[in-house]
C-alpha cells in the first residue's frame, strides 16, 4: 500500500485527490510543518528536502507533488488520469509544469500580500502586480479548455487534476472566477467530483464551490 505522508493542508492535497481519483489504496502519515514534523531528523532522512508531500510506493520513494502525480497517474491510471499519445502527453507535461511554475508562482505570492502577510509587511505594488499575472493565467486557461471542456483530449486529466488544486487556492489571491465563465464551470465540476469531496478538507473546497 502506498504510504503518503502529508496533511490537509499542504500540497498533499493534489496527491490525494489524484489516489482517490483512481481508487489506489493508501495510507496517509499526516505530517506537521516545522521541527517536530518536516524539520525533524526522522521525515529528513526520508525527505532531506524536509518538505511534503512524499510518498513511499513499494519502497520508491518521491518528493515533490507534481512529479509523484505524474508518476502514480502513469503507474495507477494509465487509463483514467493518463494519455497514450506521445503528442498528449507532451501537452499533459505541460500544462502540469505550468501550473507549479506560472499559475501557482503568481497565486502564492498575490495571496500573501492580499491574505497571508500581517498587514504592517504587505506590498499592494506587488499584490497589484501578481493579480495581473493571475489574471493573465486565467485567460490562458479559459482559452485552453475552449473546444473540449478539458486541457489534454476529451476527457479529465492528471493535468485537469493539477490545474484544479493550485486553483483551490485563488480565493485568498482575491481574483473573482466570474469573468471566466468556462473555466469557473470547469473548476465547479472538477471540485464536485466524489473523489475530490474525499481528499480535501470541506474549508479549502467550500470557498469555491460556494
Amino acid at each position: 500500500m502506498i504510504k503518503l505522508y502529508g496533511n490537509p493542508y499542504s500540497r498533499a492535497n493534489r496527491v490525494r485527490w489524484a489516489l482517490e481519483e483512481m481508487n489506489v489504496p493508501y495510507q496517509e502519515e499526516l505530517t506537521k510543518l516545522g521541527s517536530e514534523g518536516t524539520g525533524s531528523e526522522q521525515f529528513r532522512a526520508i525527505n532531506p528536502n524536509a518538505r511534503i508531500p512524499v510518498i513511499d510506493d513499494a519502497g520508491l520513494v518521491l518528493f515533490e507533488s507534481v512529479p509523484i502525480c505524474l508518476y502514480l497517474a502513469k503507474k495507477y491510471g494509465a487509463d483514467t488520469l493518463y494519455v497514450d499519445d506521445v503528442h498528449d502527453e507532451a501537452i499533459l507535461l505541460q500544462w502540469s509544469v505550468w501550473a507549479m511554475t506560472e499559475l501557482e508562482s503568481h497565486i502564492e505570492v498575490a495571496s500573501l500580500h492580499l491574505t497571508w502577510f500581517d498587514e504592517s509587511i504587505r506590498d499592494p505594488k506587488v499584490a497589484d502586480k501578481e493579480q495581473g499575472e493571475v489574471m493573465r493565467c486565467l485567460n490562458m486557461l479559459e482559452k485552453a479548455i475552449e473546444k473540449t471542456g478539458f486541457l489534454v483530449g476529451s476527457h479529465f486529466t492528471i493535468a485537469d487534476l493539477i490545474v484544479s488544486e493550485v486553483l483551490t487556492n485563488v480565493v485568498h489571491a482575491k481574483v473573482d472566477l466570474k469573468p471566466f465563465p468556462k473555466l469557473n464551470s470547469y473548476l465547479q465540476n472538477n471540485l464536485s467530483k466524489p473523489s475530490a469531496k474525499a481528499a480535501f478538507a470541506p474549508d479549502v473546497i467550500e470557498p469555491v464551490l460556494g
